[in-house]
């Protein structure tokens, strides 16, 4: 993926994890926090902390990112 691409995405998925769970959860500040520093071990992190979630959340916020990508095209 090229770096736009990338950060679209990041950004996709962090507005989606807000709307879904809130911006001052776990997750959240995780995505966060590797999107911002770009670090492989931030990164792993958030994925753990988004891993942690159960999986209808997960289904949520997924449906929700896809909802929003097609509204930017």
């Amino acid at each position: 993926m090229t770096r736009m691409v990338t950060d679209k995405a990041f950004a996709l998925l962090s507005q989606s994890v807000a709307d879904i769970v809130g911006n001052e959860t776990k997750i959240a500040t995780a995505l966060m926090r590797a999107i911002n520093s770009g670090s492989s071990v931030d990164l792993m992190m958030a994925q753990a902390s988004f891993e942690d979630l159960d999986v209808a959340t997960r289904r949520q916020i997924h449906g929700h990112a896809m909802r929003l990508a097609d509204t930017i095209h």
